[in-house]
């Protein structure tokens, strides 16, 4: 019985986590995921515009390959990266605004 009553308040609150993702504004646009050069690529709009026809911000990063060793060959990422984010969103890169951090995401504002 006191297992229950310990289980019973989360079984309210899973509902609840559900709806914060649109009530915080989270991303509207789901995930797309593209292939270059043979690795997938996940891209995903970050932020909304700041303003009414302004550029969004688009993060893509790569898989792992599932860690195989006889995989793809190696390429270099920020081409892919580039190429990515214009087949996935069907947008240019506004210029000076690629940016990658240290898990190798890229982030970019995309003008279409």
């Amino acid at each position: 019985m006191k297992r229950l009553l310990m289980t019973l308040p989360l079984l309210f609150a899973l509902p609840a986590c559900e709806s914060l993702d649109t009530a915080f504004g989270a991303n509207e646009m789901p995930a797309r995921e593209v292939v270059v050069l043979g690795r997938t690529w996940t891209v995903t709009q970050e932020a909304p515009p700041e303003f009414e026809g302004g550029p969004a911000t688009w993060s893509a990063i790569r898989d792992n390959n599932n860690l195989n060793p006889y995989g793809k060959p190696v390429a270099r990422r920020t081409p892919q990266a580039i190429q990515a984010l214009t087949q996935a969103t069907g947008c240019q890169i506004v210029p000076g605004t690629l940016s990658q951090n240290t898990w190798a995401k890229y982030y970019a504002k995309m003008r279409c």
